[in-house]
């Protein structure tokens, strides 16, 4: 496959090139046409919390991320740029930010994880309902979605709302930065909206005319997986790619993550265990769920269905136990030039497993599916003398995968069967303790991927797709996805877990039934906005 550069010449493509814009950091490897990582680079960057339950971002910390770690992962992959074929970009769902008509940024992105609009859910419970809400957008009422974030914009800031040309996600500004002159978005990045009509898969104007908010202030929705332009001169200069190569939609990250899965077809599913996890499952059409358990979107393949579930502090309960108590594993990371996170994993593999009864609640903001407890916290429960630091590491990882399991039930049930294969992803994936930890907690096998970096992997399966380097979007899956080791079950384990896992979930419904968090949230409101 060759492509037409800046000066007119046909170069060989060897290479493409997938960015994941997340939401602690920015990650860009360049693959071979086979899927293998040649080159990766990571840079990360904070989310800024202006009060308790806010989240917010400043975009440009990505774009200057984008812009050194493609040219670090050329630099490491020891390639020439001109023999890269096309870039497709995975980012955050549900961040969004307001956008002048030079494409600039008006303020910090709100942030997917953002608890702000607790006073707006109530209001489409009340004017809306919940039923006709779910009918349309094929998920749960839910202060995580950026739907009730968008009346709250509209109710408390007038004037940024007046003053916007258009609200965005940060992929198609990026896009926008490397050069295309599009507008556009794609459902496969609208998961996590929550104002897009499943039916249709495009924005929901009754939802829209519900809060007031004009049509016109949204990008059209097209299609993911195809170009939207070249990368331009300036964009050259700043980043190392090419001038001239070819920038495609890639989507939403978990969306692009089931494709870097191979999760295309029903009955496969994949877990991504990143800041957040997410299951996401490719289904064939929206399926009954009167418990409005789980929610469905837009995949990433054009024109198709998934259905997911969300826990969003899965991994960043992690990170939060590395920066508040891991600092001895910190330093002997450090002296040993080691990742923080397999020491921290070697230490939690002291313990036996069930934590010897101690179970770690990893509600850091909110529960999510199925739940959807906006102001769901963490905790700690069984703790006592006897427990150490190897124990809390563990039950961190457990905790996480409890959670995980509350998901996997809901899904199952609304599929109305079990999955034929669960796959594993992310960052968490590549812990060989936290799989069989998540293997022993499902009391199922669980599939490994060559690649854990499965979003990355997906933007650039969908940037090769859209860029024409392969015959078809399935073809690139068939060729670049390598599915590995099936992890097994220790079913002894199993049915201790079983009974952790039962006190876990029953001990989350107590307190969500009792009013504890609302009460809590109230409180922290009071006394510490």
């Amino acid at each position: 496959v060759f492509w037409q550069n800046a000066n007119g010449g046909r170069i060989m493509i060897k290479y493409v090139a997938g960015i994941d814009a997340g939401t602690t950091g920015l990650k860009t490897i360049i693959f071979d046409l086979q899927g293998r990582a040649i080159g990766k680079d990571y840079e990360e960057y904070p989310c800024i919390t202006p009060r308790v339950g806010w989240v917010e971002q400043d975009v440009y910390c990505l774009w200057n991320a984008l812009c050194h770690t493609v040219k670090g992962a050329i630099a490491n992959a020891g390639v020439d740029p001109k023999e890269i074929g096309s870039v497709g970009i995975s980012s955050q769902r549900g961040t969004f930010f307001a956008i002048d008509e030079n494409w600039e940024p008006l303020h910090n992105s709100i942030v997917w994880s953002d608890g702000r609009a607790v006073e707006e859910v109530q209001w489409i419970k009340e004017n809306i309902g919940v039923e006709k809400y779910h009918k349309i957008s094929g998920a749960p009422v839910s202060g995580a979605w950026s739907y009730a974030k968008y009346k709250w914009v509209r109710d408390h800031q007038p004037e940024l709302y007046e003053k916007a040309w258009k609200f965005v996600n940060a992929q198609e500004w990026l896009l926008h930065k490397l050069g295309s002159e599009e507008l556009f978005t794609d459902p496969a990045s609208l998961a996590l909206n929550g104002m897009m009509d499943v039916a249709t898969l495009d924005w929901s104007k009754e939802l829209l005319d519900a809060i007031d908010f004009d049509i016109n202030k949204l990008p059209p929705v097209k299609e993911p997986a195809r170009q939207v332009g070249t990368v331009s001169k300036e964009a050259s200069d700043l980043t190392g790619f090419a001038e001239g190569m070819a920038i495609c939609v890639g989507g939403g990250d978990q969306q692009c993550a089931a494709i870097g899965c191979g999760v295309t077809k029903e009955g496969t599913a994949e877990i991504t265990i990143g800041t957040a996890s997410v299951m996401v499952a490719a289904v064939d059409g929206v399926k009954e769920d009167p418990a409005h358990e789980v929610i469905f979107s837009g995949h990433a393949v054009p024109g198709h269905m998934d259905m997911e579930g969300l826990a969003y502090a899965t991994g960043v309960a992690l990170r939060w136990w590395r920066d508040i108590y891991g600092s001895p594993e910190v330093t002997v990371a450090k002296a040993a030039d080691v990742d923080p996170y397999d020491i921290i994993c070697m230490e939690a593999a002291k313990s036996p497993a069930g934590s010897r009864g101690y179970i770690f609640f990893p509600f850091f903001s909110s529960q999510v599916t199925p739940y959807y407890h906006d102001n769901a916290r963490g905790g700690s429960l069984g703790i006592s003398l006897a427990h150490n630091r190897a124990d809390m590491a563990r039950g961190v990882l457990e905790g996480g995968g409890y959670e995980l399991r509350m998901i996997v039930e809901a899904m199952e049930r609304v599929l109305g069967k079990p999955f034929d294969v669960i796959r594993l992803s992310g960052g968490g994936s590549k812990s060989p303790l936290w799989r069989q930890i998540l293997a022993d907690i499902f009391g199922r096998p669980v599939q490994c991927l060559e690649m854990a970096d499965c979003g990355v992997l997906g933007a650039a399966i969908l940037g090769a797709s859209g860029a024409g380097i392969f015959e078809s979007l399935q073809d690139a899956v068939d060729t670049m996805v390598h599915p590995t080791e099936m992890i097994t079950p220790n079913m002894e384990n199993y049915k201790m877990y079983t009974d952790m896992y039962e006190i876990f979930r029953d001990a989350f419904l107590a307190w969500r039934d009792k009013d504890i968090y609302n009460r809590l949230n109230t409180v922290c409101e009071k006394y510490w906005n």
